[in-house]
């Protein structure tokens, strides 16, 4: 059903932390590398702003332009993430007889829900030419609180109902797909079950960066941690 799936999509996060977005990070520690230092280019956009990307990327699998590009991330770094982000989640609106459309919408309603409710921002907590400290806040999702409103929840229990009886009739899962009434009914009471998803209070975690060859061959920051990241913006902290 949508509420197992949805929140198995939350967790699904917890395995992406290891997914190499943006720069590509130095193959190996050498304890033997030679003691003189390489002087890097420093990173043309700062470190809050790439600890942004990082952390809306694993909350819901979109980022703003802007961030993008602090971070270094090309369109296949971020559509690796999307993959196991949206996909599940489009996956678990398909249980129900949802048209193609109104997937779409209320993948979209999620994502848009995610981003205002989470309100996250990066400042810089320490401002280090090697190793800058950046600190993420944001309000995240309660698990514990959000598992038990997906327990027995008085909306979907109300839609599922509704299906079985009109399947009952006679109904075909394409003729429901294809009805506007049974649509909007749908779209309403999946947006009720995710509006009643509680939320922890704003919180904090420190995020030490540095810095990483993209792609492009350009240098950007990253997080050294990005575990840490997939766990706080996913309310596992």
């Amino acid at each position: 059903m949508v509420r197992k799936i949805l929140f198995g999509a939350l967790t699904l996060l917890l395995a992406l932390c290891m997914v190499g977005c943006g720069g590509k990070k130095d193959e190996g520690g050498d304890a033997k590398k030679d003691d003189a230092k390489v002087e890097v280019a420093a990173p043309e956009f700062g470190a809050d702003k790439a600890v942004l990307a990082y952390a809306q990327l694993y909350a819901y699998g979109v980022i703003e332009d802007e961030n993008q590009k602090a971070a270094g991330m090309t369109e296949a770094d971020i559509e690796k993430v999307q993959e196991q982000v949206i996909a599940p989640l489009v996956e678990a609106f398909k249980q129900y007889p949802l048209s193609e459309e109104s997937v779409a919408e209320m993948t979209g309603q999620y994502i848009a829900k995610l981003h205002a409710g989470m309100d996250m921002k990066t400042t810089i907590k320490k401002d280090d030419k090697e190793h800058p400290v950046v600190e993420l806040t944001a309000t995240t999702l309660n698990q514990e609180g959000a598992n038990k409103v997906a327990e027995n929840n008085a909306d979907l229990v109300a839609l599922g109902t509704a299906y079985g009886e009109l399947q009952a009739q006679g109904l075909t899962e394409e003729q429901l797909k294809a009805s506007p009434e049974f649509q909007q009914f749908a779209l309403e009471s999946i947006d009720k079950f995710i509006n009643e998803f509680p939320l922890n209070p704003e919180s904090s975690i420190e995020v030490t960066c540095e810095v990483v060859e993209g792609s492009d061959g350009k240098t950007y920051w990253a997080p050294q941690d990005p575990e840490a990241i997939a766990k706080f913006v996913t309310g596992q902290k």
